[in-house]
């Protein structure tokens, strides 16, 4: 026999008792959790706020008081190049060993002025010496520092010659690296390489940045405006530096948290410093959050304690105040069960007295609710279905259809009866927009729109959603110009609550309830009248006059005047005569309007394919051509794409005739330059005037096609025949100049060195050289 606890069986008894204590000790315990963290994140956020504002504001000084120590470096080292004897021994091409002995004594001197100065250089390109302070005087080819040699030599980097940040390896000490900014002061910029260089000590001049504070694990790292590391306290890769770049916002101060791929939360303050206008420093440190966060956890701990304690006060009281509050609970749940005998606990219910009681009036309620609904849902479905089927197909006699009215509720007169359909302008564009879903729910919508707004009158009426793009209206309203406005009205309502435009038409009068599809069909080809009405137009049968049904042909004297005007690429022409054919056609039903439109489109196709060289696009498709006039829905909107398409074509026949003139042109130009190149009187003027063309206009046509002007064409000839007669002949020079149409010494000699950069002399000789090696 299993041995059961007294407090457990009788809490197993009364789970709703159990719920209650769980629910206030959830919430007790949410509260309470809420609030613990609340104070934890509120501390630590704000014990990050003032230790980040602090430390920008230290690391603001330190970096002013840096960048201080820099600028007086570049002053020192401006103010020390200027130096006379460095000046001349650098730019002298001979030397005494007394000047050497004291050009060194002078560096020493500078370098001895402050301890961030590493050494000081002296270099000589004219001598291809370097004096230095730490060895005295070194030929530049073994001169330790090759780095800088290379950097004056490159014109690239000697560009960047003021504050360069570099590891410099030392000499006498086993080459132990060393990190150094670089300032360097050219005495010949462009002609020499000889220039005064200092090396700053960068550990010694970040001295105040690195006591900047005292937390452990903290990196301190500046970057110049170039994003090259000046200094680090940690090794640093490109990738961080660029992840540090990212961060530290150019020009400005400020801390913020980040979280580095490879390390924990950071703590990073940063601020941006200007050097003398020639370069911004931005200097960043960051601290590991924990560090920071390392004394709160004492805080931490003593809450969480007082939390605990307060929590088991709480839940003491709670107990005590559940136990108050089920015992009236459990009298009702007992009262309502004892009604119910019918339904026992554990039978298909859960055994909690309120899930029980829950079970049992739900289950109830959902049953009728559901029975009501499908009842509903059915008779709505079967409603429309069968409307959609009275106007979609036919029905064989009266009898049944008005056996239909009755069983499904349709009250409908039988006689007298009309169809009316609101049809959706714009459709194409918006099915490519809303899936079949919403385009449902928009004719669900439009047909309540249409109920309310038409209920009202003493006709009855029954809407139907037809799908796709329209929705129908069954009317026992006779024709009249007052139910003609409320059918108007009913347009603006949908298209006020909807922002969807409908084309209305209304029918005739149904002879007799079997006519009913034959009605529809003739209603639904009548909102294809939209083409010469418009969109958003009630168009009703009864007040349609007869129009001809006659197609239209373009007359022969409008196929003559196309015919002239596509001979000559005059758009313009044929844009009137098309405008007023589609003037004549407006008058037309839509059928015949259409088949028009086709026939003048296949006219004018055939005109423009035989003043065309090549095939026209298939947008002039037989197809296509019927395609777009049925999405373009109205007349207004065939007109512009009508006379876009015929306007572009035109463009594209007259830039394919344009461009094969202007080849020839061109071509015959060449060809002319080339006969008279030794004439020199050959200019654009003489070949404007061979080809009869404006000088200006000859100009511009040429530049537009080849991209160079005629006097640059000219003299790549004359040169290029120049420089063939150099190498090929010992002539004199002069000579062949005048036989090749120059009609000026100094022009040539200007010319010719500026596109070869060399004299002609130059040209003859170096060429000669390379073919007499190329010989050997």
């Amino acid at each position: 026999m299993k041995f059961r606890h007294p407090l457990l069986a009788s809490l197993k008894r009364h789970p709703t008792y159990m719920k209650l204590i769980f629910y206030f000790v959830s919430a007790n315990v949410l509260v309470l959790g809420i609030s613990f963290a609340l104070l934890y994140w509120q501390s630590s956020k704000t014990l990050l706020g003032e230790i980040g504002d602090h430390s920008e504001s230290l690391l603001v000084n330190s970096a002013q008081n840096t960048a201080r120590l820099m600028e007086w470096a570049l002053e020192f080292s401006f103010s020390s190049s200027n130096d006379s004897t460095l000046k001349v021994y650098a730019l002298s091409d001979q030397y005494s060993d007394f000047e050497t002995f004291e050009v060194w004594s002078r560096l020493m001197d500078i370098k001895n002025a402050n301890p961030s100065i590493d050494s000081v250089y002296l270099i000589n390109d004219y001598t291809n010496t370097v004096v230095d302070s730490r060895l005295g005087l070194n030929d530049a080819e073994v001169f330790y520092d090759q780095d800088i040699i290379k950097r004056l030599r490159n014109p690239v980097t000697a560009n960047h010659s003021v504050l360069i940040p570099r590891t410099l390896s030392l000499p006498l000490t086993g080459n132990k690296p060393k990190e150094v900014m670089t300032i360097i002061r050219f005495y010949e910029r462009g002609s020499s390489i000889s220039a005064f260089v200092m090396n700053i000590d960068t550990d010694n001049l970040m001295t105040l940045l690195q006591n900047n504070s005292n937390y452990a694990n903290r990196s301190v790292a500046v970057l110049n405006d170039r994003d090259e590391k000046v200094f680090s306290s940690t090794a640093l890769n490109q990738e961080q530096i660029a992840e540090l770049r990212s961060h530290g916002s150019k020009g400005e101060s400020g801390w913020k948290l980040f979280q580095p791929r490879t390390q924990g939360e950071q703590l990073m303050v940063y601020t941006s410093s200007s050097i003398k206008g020639i370069q911004d420093w931005t200097f960043i440190e960051t601290i590991p959050k924990s560090v920071i966060l390392g004394k709160i956890t004492v805080l931490r701990n003593t809450s969480l304690f007082l939390f605990f304690a307060l929590f088991v006060a709480s839940l003491t009281v709670i107990v005590l105040i559940s136990k108050r509050v089920y015992s009236p609970i459990q009298e009702l749940i007992s009262r309502v069960m004892r009604q119910h005998q019918a339904e026992k606990p554990g039978l298909g219910y859960s055994t909690n007295e309120l899930d029980y009681l829950s079970n049992v009036f739900i289950a109830q309620r959902n049953q009728i609710n559901e029975l009501t609904e499908q009842w509903r849902l059915n008779k709505f479905l079967g409603r429309e279905r069968f409307l959609r089927d009275f106007l979609g197909e036919t029905y064989h006699s009266a009898e049944e259809i008005a056996s239909q009215f009755q069983e499904w509720g349709i009250d409908l007169p039988q006689d007298q009866l009309s169809v009316a359909i609101f049809r959706i302008d714009h459709f194409s564009e918006f099915s490519e927009t809303y899936p079949e879903k919403d385009r449902r729910l928009l004719r669900f919508a439009m047909s309540n729109i249409i109920q309310e707004s038409l209920q009202s009158s003493k006709h009855k009426l029954q809407t139907v959603d037809m799908g796709d793009d329209h929705v129908a209206v069954v009317l026992s309203a006779p024709l009249s110009e007052e139910y003609a406005k409320k059918l108007q009205v009913s347009q603006q309502l949908i298209e006020q609550y909807l922002s969807v435009g409908t084309t209305a038409a209304w029918g005739r009068t149904l002879p007799s309830l079997t006519d009913m599809h034959e009605i529809y069909m003739e209603t639904y080809e009548l909102t294809q009248e939209r083409f010469r009405f418009g969109h958003r137009a009630l168009i009703v049968k009864a007040w349609l006059p007869d129009a001809p049904g006659e197609l239209y042909h373009l007359p022969v004297n409008k196929e003559r005047q196309i015919a002239q005007s596509l001979s000559k690429g005059n758009a313009d022409t044929v844009l009137e005569v098309i405008r007023s054919a589609v003037v004549k056609l407006r008058g037309m039903p839509y059928f015949e309007c259409k088949m028009s439109l086709i026939t003048l489109f296949m006219d004018i196709r055939r005109l423009m394919q035989e003043h065309s060289g090549q095939p026209l696009p298939s947008s002039w498709g037989l197809t296509s051509i019927e395609k777009q006039i049925i999405q373009q829905e109205t007349m207004e909107n065939v007109v512009p794409w009508m006379e876009a398409l015929v306007t572009k074509t035109l463009e594209d026949i007259v830039a394919a005739r344009s461009l094969s003139k202007n080849v020839a042109l061109i071509e015959q130009a060449d060809r002319f330059i080339e006969e008279q190149l030794t004439d020199p009187n050959l200019s654009a003027k003489m070949l404007a005037d061979h080809l009869g063309l404006s000088v200006n206009y000859f100009r511009s046509l040429y530049k537009a096609e080849t991209t160079q002007s005629i006097t640059d064409k000219i003299s790549e000839k004359r040169l290029n025949f120049i420089c063939q007669e150099l190498i090929a002949s010992d002539s004199p020079i002069e000579p062949i100049v005048q036989n090749s149409g120059f009609s000026s010494l100094n022009t040539f000699y200007s010319i010719f060195k500026k596109v070869y950069g060399m004299t002609p002399a130059q040209y003859r000789k170096k060429h000669r050289n390379g073919d007499t090696m190329e010989n050997i």
